[in-house]
């Protein structure tokens, strides 16, 4: 069967054409764009990482990162956000850790609305990373196709808007992909890793290791992730659930890898039959790879919490432990938290999980920082979206609801931090000209492509990819010499330039 019957077939047609080859790009049996586009970035010659650790199902980051200073007509911070939280406010604002702010950094003129900031009561390790300039925060940050100043332009549609703002799987996708326009399948992790993945030494195993399963966040037309479980070692990285009385049987064990051989080799008419097993064998390859390099990782002395986000993340210290033995010197990981869409009991759920996030996140700076490459490595946390300022009711169970724009971390020795980046609202639903409803909910001040596009620059994408890797990133920011799109990282060792101007219209 050819292409064009398989996808009228399927029922495709014209509609679905787009997604359809898009997803067979992602499986490696299309890659034309690939083929037809000129790359510039240059190979790496140190190593870099980025951690990508999702809060799934819309954090309430409003009782994360709390003003307590005082605002720009005078009012007080803390009673703002009290008055406006209603049910869900912290109470005693000295139980809150105090950040000692270096700078606001606006975005397009618009900065934060209060002069002190607080995070909450449960993140001491927090608030500890910022003041020691590890840890930035990015306020009222979330998915924008272009920017939008005000509720007018929403209301009146004269800016092009990201589609299901409110919905969960369509924002998830969407700050994994940047591209909120549309449902592409190809996320930002992954056009990255296409762009650089050559310059590791060892192609055959991806630089894109996931801890949270298959996701959009890594996937790229050339680079999907490679899945492992927070206790990979070396005894657990090859095949599993095979019958007991192999494991001392070479002879049996010989037979097993070469049937598993001839399957994965054989060549078949049906391109998915292909394309799955191509990525068999290069699982296979990529954990024997594992097997051999996992011997070599070393003892600790960073300790980590006994919790699963923990987990996660010393097994991506592990990981980066033996880096030279993989033979990479770029690599993307990611982890998924979930638990976060708290529509009921949103006070006494927040105790106990941010927390997890405070002390998982301490531990793994610290273990970065045991192994010499805290300057190497950013992490950067991502949810669906922000919530209501305003609750859904009343009494000890009430929660927030979905809305829009919110707060995210950016944390590593490379984060220009004890500075809080973009524009936090004002605790005001009357008058706030970015309030689209009456219940708290904020337009985005800063875009995910404004903090993707940044870490980008920093991991050694030339400017003139970014827009392979973040297509509407010509809504938000220009390339010149010594203009980033924050200022968020520390760019003093130089970026992957080329001659070739930037042209979004490539892509």
């Amino acid at each position: 069967m050819n292409r064009r019957d398989f996808i009228r077939n399927v029922g495709c047609g014209a509609m679905g054409s787009t997604t359809l080859l898009s997803t067979l790009a992602n499986l490696g049996v299309v890659n034309g764009a690939m083929a037809n586009k000129s790359f510039h970035s240059a190979p790496p010659d140190d190593y870099k990482a980025i951690v990508c650790v999702l809060l799934a199902g819309g954090m309430d980051s409003y009782n994360m990162l709390i003003p307590n200073g005082t605002g720009s007509g005078g009012d007080n911070g803390f009673a703002n956000y009290q008055t406006v939280r209603g049910g869900l406010a912290l109470q005693d604002v000295n139980a809150l850790h105090n950040l000692n702010i270096l700078e606001h950094v606006g975005v397009r003129g618009v900065t934060n609305a209060y002069d002190s900031f607080a995070v909450h009561t449960q993140m001491p390790e927090l608030q500890q990373l910022f003041n020691d300039g590890n840890l930035a925060f990015m306020s009222n940050i979330g998915t924008l196709v272009e920017p939008l100043a005000n509720e007018a332009d929403y209301d009146n549609n004269l800016k092009k808007k990201p589609l299901g703002i409110y919905s969960h799987s369509d924002q998830i996708q969407q700050w994994q992909t940047s591209v909120p326009q549309s449902r592409d399948s190809l996320g930002f992790g992954g056009r990255i890793a296409d762009l650089l993945h050559a310059g590791n030494d060892n192609t055959n195993l991806s630089m894109n290791i996931s801890l949270g399963g298959k996701n959009i966040f890594q996937r790229g037309n050339e680079v999907s992730e490679y899945a492992i479980r927070n206790n990979i070692n070396a005894n657990n990285v090859g095949f599993e659930g095979l019958p007991s009385n192999w494991s001392n049987s070479g002879y049996l064990t010989q037979l097993r890898n070469q049937a598993v051989d001839n399957l994965v080799a054989e060549t078949y008419r049906n391109a998915l039959h292909t394309a799955y097993g191509v990525n068999t064998q290069s699982s296979i390859a990529a954990f024997e790879t594992f097997k051999e390099a996992l011997l070599k990782v070393p003892s600790f002395t960073t300790t980590f919490p006994e919790t699963g986000l923990a987990d996660d993340l010393f097994a991506i210290s592990r990981v980066m432990s033996i880096r030279n033995e993989l033979g990479v010197k770029r690599q993307i990981f990611f982890v998924t938290y979930g638990g976060w869409d708290m529509h009921d009991n949103l006070i006494t759920s927040l105790n106990g999980r941010l927390p997890v996030v405070s002390q998982a996140l301490k531990s793994f700076y610290d273990s970065t920082v045991e192994l010499g490459i805290a300057d190497k490595v950013t992490t950067i946390t991502i949810s669906d979206f922000g919530r209501t300022l305003t609750s859904n009711g009343t009494g000890p169970q009430q929660g927030s609801d979905h809305a829009w724009g919110g707060n995210s971390i950016v944390m590593g020795g490379s984060v220009n931090g004890r500075k809080i980046y973009g524009g936090y609202p004002q605790m005001e639903i009357e008058t706030n000209t970015r309030n689209i409803s009456n219940r708290g909910n904020f337009i985005p001040t800063v875009s995910t492509d404004e903090l993707y596009a940044e870490l980008a620059l920093w991991y050694g994408v030339s400017p003139s990819d970014l827009c392979y890797a973040l297509p509407n990133i010509g809504n938000f920011y220009s390339y010149s010499a010594g203009n980033y799109p924050l200022g968020l990282m520390d760019m003093s060792g130089g970026i992957s330039t080329v001659d070739q101007p930037q042209n979004c219209l490539t892509y």
